[in-house]
């Protein structure tokens, strides 16, 4: 822990009082607080070099062009990609979905193919499937979750066939912290099917070095915002190979290679994906947001994640009339999902704030598992690198407080 003793110096927010008592900050789930390197690196854009990027023959559309693409290469070590046209910049993971679920619909699927899901994915990696499936006559499937709110492998068996052309799942839940062994899954999904396998990256990639080639997967999607970077900004990565098959979803300028009254034809990868002027400021903040993760490494932030989970399950499970949604997993994120017996958890969330103490209450994008529950809502605790284990006393102090408060 001792490398983690003060890096709540390095976030400007934590030296905020919210009614009247230090920040207790449990959301990083719904997205994470800025170091100063990443505000800095933005202020650096917009105060000495800001100019639009792309074939500015200026220095200063030189200079900002250089610090966004150089943005690609940090993702693409970041990552272990193969490449860094393989990566590909979206305003956020919801836009990597939407890309991905269109542009993979058109190019590859016919009427009466199947997509497989997870019971338990956030909205964005369902939405946009089920938008696609309406128009292009699909169906999708979920696989179960069983009662340690795993993934049901035998369920997974059964309901993947040839049919199967898409397989898109959570590469860390966040509801119960769910780590599922991607590899085993990659694995039995190549056994019987020939589907493309994308993985939902939003919660797993801020918290364990996710290594593309060794997963063996075909895509993956994060946003920015989650990783200490801001918001506004998400990646998509993908094999060169797919990405070169598959068409633009948005056009304008920056995407295009020739353009005439009656037609145009389209950048090579990565740009054909991404139309008019991009998010290079937002970009860049993320590029500084990665600098910062390793420079502490990875392997130091999982392990981190790993003792604060430990930690939370110590003091969580033995609360009265509070219900834990979390995996009982070896591995698992320092992701708790509650809810308290007649309380509702909006009041817990709104309770626990006048201590100071930011958790999210609602369904958490994930309504349909919420619902096989019998769960209106839960109150969700997440933690990151900034936080240690006081932060988790004070917010058990403070549920306690809550709960008899509200009755």
């Amino acid at each position: 822990m001792s490398e983690f003793e003060d890096i709540k110096k390095d976030f400007p927010i934590f030296n905020r009082e919210v009614n009247s008592k230090k920040l207790t900050y449990l959301d990083s789930g719904a997205t994470a607080q800025k170091p100063q390197s990443v505000i800095d690196a933005m202020n650096n854009v917009y105060t000495n070099t800001n100019a639009n990027v792309h074939r500015g023959t200026y220095v200063l559309s030189a200079e900002t062009t250089h610090l966004y693409e150089d943005v690609r290469k940090k993702c693409k070590k970041f990552l272990n990609a193969y490449h860094s046209d393989e990566i590909i910049f979206t305003k956020g993971a919801t836009e990597g979905f939407n890309l991905l679920a269109n542009s993979i619909s058109k190019k590859f699927l016919k009427p009466g193919d199947e997509i497989l899901l997870t019971e338990i994915e956030h909205h964005a990696n369902i939405i946009p499937w089920q938008m696609v499936a309406s128009q292009y006559d699909l169906q999708i499937k979920y696989i179960a979750v069983d009662e340690n709110f795993s993934i049901d492998l035998e369920d997974l068996k059964e309901k993947i066939s040839s049919k199967t052309k898409v397989v898109s799942i959570t590469g860390e839940s966040n509801l119960s912290g769910l780590l599922p062994d991607i590899k085993l899954i990659r694995s039995l999904v190549r056994e019987h099917s020939d589907a493309l396998f994308i993985l939902d990256g939003a919660q797993l990639v801020p918290h364990r070095k996710v290594d593309v080639q060794a997963l063996g997967i075909d895509f993956i999607i994060f946003s920015g915002h989650k990783l200490l970077g801001p918001t506004g900004i998400g990646v998509v990565w993908g094999r060169l190979d797919l990405l070169n098959q598959l068409g633009p979803v948005s056009g304008g300028g920056d995407m295009i290679e020739e353009v005439y009254y009656d037609r145009a034809t389209w950048a090579p990868v990565p740009h054909k994906f991404e139309a008019g002027t991009p998010p290079y400021v937002e970009a860049i903040g993320l590029g500084a947001a990665i600098d910062y993760l390793e420079n502490i490494t990875m392997e130091k932030v999982s392990q981190h994640s790993d003792t604060l989970r430990e930690y939370a399950q110590e003091i969580f499970t033995d609360i009265d009339r509070v219900n834990v949604i979390h995996t009982n997993e070896e591995f698992a994120g320092c992701t708790f999902s509650m809810y308290v017996d007649q309380i509702h958890a909006t009041d817990i969330s709104l309770m626990l704030d006048t201590y100071g103490v930011a958790v999210r209450a609602g369904h958490h994008c994930v309504q349909p598992f919420h619902r096989k529950l019998g769960i209106d809502a839960t109150f969700r605790a997440t933690g990151y690198i900034y936080n240690d284990e006081n932060d988790l006393d004070i917010f058990k102090d403070a549920l306690l407080g809550s709960i008899e408060m509200l009755g």
